[in-house]
């Protein structure tokens, strides 16, 4: 990773200017993909801890060019005794000639222990190419209001004296004594498959009815800022537009029942 200003060295890739200012003269985390395939960039944040388990880092990130690669998020902390990352938002491809916002929670693994996150740039494209038009450009990163600075580091790893039992590639493991393992896709499926229910614990369930808080949405928040935007919708209730939503919701299966919904009536060509 680099700290550069301006347009980015390669023609057709990259910024033309940061996010901070908008103009040349700002500055920006910059990845230069002539690096060679295979070639990878790390970004690691100071030592953090999360009271409620929310620390979420929040970034604005510009992957333009026909051979963009990957940019990960990770969190490293401690797990069993060992130093262990876990990828906690991955994205591939060109996403665009503008600059994107993103925003990565620290994971399940983590949150209660220190942790840092990672920043990761990836060239994935073939070597025998002169000129790799796939810059990944990051800017204006924070933390939210759960992030607190951890003055201590990760604990040392200690020496095993017999290895681990781990879970396959397309497992989770349960976090249990009896090292217990469940398929990738049997997590975050309101189906509690883990004998300690570790599968569903940390899914951020919503099934947006009302409950005894005020806040139906479950905390989730809007971000959209274009003409489209997500509402919290009755099943029977008629909609502005000329789309026709679904008449009940998947909680309920009745009209009684709500869901999020977006009104595509303006039928606007790429607005998100």
């Amino acid at each position: 990773w680099e700290i550069i200003d301006g347009p980015s060295p390669t023609s057709n890739t990259g910024p033309q200017f940061d996010h901070t200012t908008g103009i040349p003269s700002g500055h920006y985390l910059y990845f230069e993909a002539d690096a060679g395939y295979g070639a990878s960039a790390h970004y690691t944040s100071p030592y953090l801890k999360s009271e409620f388990g929310s620390c979420t880092l929040r970034f604005y990130y510009y992957m333009y060019g026909e051979d963009i690669g990957t940019l990960e998020i990770k969190t490293v902390g401690i797990v069993d005794g060992f130093e262990k990352p876990e990828t906690v938002q991955a994205m591939k491809g060109e996403r665009g000639q503008l600059w994107n916002r993103g925003s990565a929670p620290v994971h399940p693994f983590h949150k209660y222990g220190t942790f840092q996150f990672i920043i990761v740039a990836t060239n994935i494209n073939a070597p025998e190419k002169s000129e790799i038009r796939g810059d990944i450009a990051v800017d204006d990163l924070s933390f939210s209001l759960d992030c607190q600075a951890d003055t201590s580091t990760l604990p040392s790893t200690p020496s095993p004296t017999t290895l681990p039992e781990e879970c396959l590639e397309d497992e989770t493991a349960c976090n249990d004594s009896a090292h217990t393992c469940v398929k990738n896709s049997k997590v975050c499926d309101f189906v509690n498959d883990c004998p300690n229910n570790y599968d569903e614990a940390f899914c951020g369930a919503c099934n947006f009815e009302e409950n005894d808080s005020d806040d139906i949405n479950c905390g989730y928040e809007d971000t959209s800022t274009g003409i489209f935007q997500w509402e919290n919708h009755k099943a029977d209730m008629p909609s502005d537009g000329v789309f026709k939503p679904p008449v009940e919701d998947h909680t309920t299966s009745s009209g009684s029942g709500h869901y999020m919904l977006v009104d595509h009536s303006h039928n606007l060509y790429g607005e998100s």
